[in-house]
């Protein structure tokens, strides 16, 4: 009885990490690809979008958040000197769009910095001057607005009154979003959706979200990914962009993803011997930005979740803390659950 009475408890710590530590395929994927990723940044810091050889700051911006979803520190990748982050302040001055100010704040916020001075430079005031009250959004439509939102909700500043409205009124009847504002039937795509329920949630208008998830459900593929836009005379296989963005929504409004079928699980299939993503099965190799853009959803990471996670990172007990809670937890359960097997024994 007592042998049997250890087999059952090894089970059980067995299952309890199983449940604390259930991610773990994923995590080895994170580790993967940041490797990959580390082994491609360039010496002014930043990172190439695969299509041209320079550094691009939309891209950099990307990787700043994939870098710190992984739990490591941008400001530690310095291949000759510079980091992603000194790359940013670097270009700074020449970000003047409003989506990509939103893109860049949004990473120096990950990073643990306020986008309001960067090397003198306003980001929050380059979005807020974006703002088109006729339209009600910020930029060139529901993709830069969502993302204004995104980053202006994590900082001092508020969003303009009416941005929230303007989004809702952008919304087709299908549930989805089209990038620049489009209503004609069947102009959503599932990137723009997934942006625009991760701003309304932020701001705390998540009752406005349902027909977005409505429109995930309608569009997600048979292996459990995304494309870009269903219909679409381009193809419709699940690519590893448009998977993760979906997933950083369905993180953030609290969906269980197992019962979407374990989305996180393609992107690992998408994953190369390298450690990097490729685009989509039909193009298998190395993508840059599909590593990029893959490695929060695959951390389980959203952009709502940006200056809760800087501010947890910048505290000297955080991780501590959450390490030391979940073995709390694990043993007492166990102990619990021995009490009962004992309970048993004896009856």
């Amino acid at each position: 009885m007592k042998r049997g009475r250890f087999l059952l408890l090894t089970c059980l710590v067995f299952a309890g990490s199983t449940v604390l530590f259930s991610s773990a395929g994923a995590s080895d994927g994170v580790a993967g690809a940041l490797a990959w990723l580390r082994s491609v940044q360039r010496p002014d810091g930043g990172f190439s979008s695969g299509f041209s050889e320079g550094s691009d700051v939309g891209a950099t911006a990307d990787a700043v958040i994939a870098i710190v979803s992984g739990g490591e520190d941008p400001a530690d990748w310095r291949p000759a000197g510079a980091s992603p982050i000194d790359f940013l302040r670097s270009q700074a001055a020449d970000v003047t769009s409003p989506g990509l100010a939103a893109k860049v704040s949004l990473a120096l916020i990950a990073a643990g910095e306020h986008p309001s001075d960067v090397n003198g430079v306003d980001l929050t005031a380059a979005i807020a001057d974006g703002f088109e009250s006729g339209r009600g959004l910020y930029g060139g439509g529901p993709y830069d607005s969502a993302l204004a939102i995104l980053a202006l909700a994590q900082t001092s500043v508020e969003a303009t009154a009416g941005a929230v409205d303007g989004l809702h009124q952008a919304r087709l009847p299908d549930g989805s979003y089209s990038f620049d504002g489009t209503m004609l039937p069947g102009s959503g795509d599932s990137n723009t959706t997934a942006l625009a329920v991760q701003a309304l949630i932020v701001v705390g208008a998540a009752e406005e979200t349902p027909p977005s998830f409505d429109y995930f459900r309608k569009t997600q593929n048979d292996d459990g990914g995304w494309t870009y836009q269903k219909p679409s005379a381009f193809g419709e296989a699940t690519d590893a962009n448009s998977t993760a963005l979906v997933i950083q929504a369905l993180l953030a409004g609290g969906q269980d993803l197992a019962a979407w079928g374990d989305p996180q699980a393609v992107l690992l299939g998408l994953q190369q011997p390298s450690g990097a993503l490729a685009f989509n099965a039909d193009t298998p190799g190395d993508n840059a930005l599909a590593t990029i853009q893959a490695i929060p959803a695959m951390a389980g990471v959203d952009l709502t979740d940006l200056r809760a996670m800087a501010a947890a990172r910048q505290s000297p007990d955080g991780a501590a803390t959450a390490v030391f809670l979940g073995a709390a937890i694990l043993l007492v359960v166990v102990l619990a659950l021995s009490a009962v097997v004992g309970r048993t024994e004896r009856s």
